[in-house]
């Protein structure tokens, strides 16, 4: 008795549904919001599965971009496949690269030299505190890389005296065997352990053909505390010790990884620092050290090089000439001089703008 009146219950239920949905279906404005969704449904499952691809194997279809991060891991022809067989030791090192003398990176940034330059607009970082779909760590043979896929907004850096938006593509890491060397720039003739470099673009995706539409942001680290925000990718680098592995982590927020600074940052044109070392991008660094524990920066020293026996001992380029027409600008937020330094701009921006500090 049971079963028959909970089928007759469900029979009842079902009849229900029916006539309402055919009832509905005689309404054109149903049919046509009904349609309407299940082709949202439809796109946003094509989307998806694009996202997941791209992000898995970027290499195919829309790159994420080549360049100082991972030159040679996206697809890219000629010259950019070549540059792969570049690395750091007495055959293939440095010394050896063939790449432009004029404006390269990295450089020593001396304070005494250091231009001090006004800006209007604090840097503006978006979307870095979002949850990425996914992330991927790549042991490309000479240094991690790090990816992200979002379904949603892309992070972006802004403002300033950028003339543009730039998306995130992609960090790498910079390090040495010794404590005191490891980062490819230096602070008054200082080396730090660790440098985090983060590449950012503007322009449409593709694969990277010239760095002028590059901006690189670069972090120092220092030892001294276990850093929490490292542990999320740190503890997974024992996955990707060996050359070419690529493996997907937990996400977590990009801001855990960049330091989200707004102003008292240097700024100057460089260039790319591994082969081809195009020239004309941009890059921010920020002069305080990061903390990093000797047991975090081991990890790093353990993952293996191209060869697939020995250790990435040293990714680093050594410091470049600055030349006597570059100019290193350390950037202060002051819209009052900004103001006074270009004189189209109007007083009562100017006002706006001081009320704002």
């Amino acid at each position: 008795m049971v079963e028959c009146s909970l089928c007759s219950l469900l029979n009842f239920l079902f009849n229900c549904i029916y006539h309402v949905i055919s009832c509905a279906l005689d309404y054109p404005l149903v049919v046509m919001a009904l349609s309407l969704l299940i082709a949202l449904v439809f796109v946003t499952n094509i989307y998806t599965a694009k996202l997941i691809c791209d992000f898995r194997y970027p290499g195919r279809g829309a790159s994420t971009g080549g360049g100082s991060c991972g030159a040679g891991t996206s697809g890219g022809g000629g010259e950019g496949n070549s540059s792969m067989n570049f690395d750091y030791g007495p055959d293939n090192g440095p010394h050896n690269w063939r790449c432009s003398d004029a404006n390269q990176s990295p450089i020593n940034i001396i304070d005494e030299n250091v231009q001090k330059f006004p800006i209007r607009e604090l840097l503006c970082w978006n979307h870095y505190d979002d949850l990425p779909n996914g992330i991927m760590l790549e042991n490309n043979g000479h240094t991690v890389v790090l990816r992200a896929c979002f379904s949603g907004n892309t992070p972006t850096v802004s403002g300033a005296d950028l003339l543009a938006c730039y998306t995130f593509v992609e960090l790498c890491f910079r390090w040495s065997l010794l404590s005191n060397d490891g980062s490819e720039h230096m602070l008054n003739y200082r080396k730090f352990p660790l440098e985090l470099q983060a590449m950012h673009r503007t322009g449409p995706s593709g694969d990277c053909t010239s760095s002028y539409d590059l901006l690189m942001v670069g972090y120092f680290f220092e030892v001294s505390a276990n850093n929490p925000y490292l542990d999320p990718l740190v503890q997974n680098l024992h996955r990707i010790q060996k050359p070419g592995s690529k493996i997907e982590i937990p996400p977590f927020p990009l801001s855990y990884l960049l330091y989200q600074f707004r102003t008292g940052f240097y700024s100057y044109g460089g260039s790319l620092t591994e082969p081809p070392c195009y020239q004309g991008a941009e890059w921010f660094l920020f002069p305080e050290p990061l903390a990093i524990s000797e047991r975090q920066l081991n990890e790093f020293r353990q993952l293996l090089s191209k060869d697939g026996k020995t250790r990435i001992l040293r990714n680093s380029r050594p410091v470049q000439s600055i030349n006597c027409t570059r100019v290193v600008n350390l950037n202060q937020y002051n819209p009052i001089d900004a103001c006074q330094m270009e004189p189209p701009v109007s007083e009562v921006q100017c006002e706006d703008e001081e009320s704002f500090e």
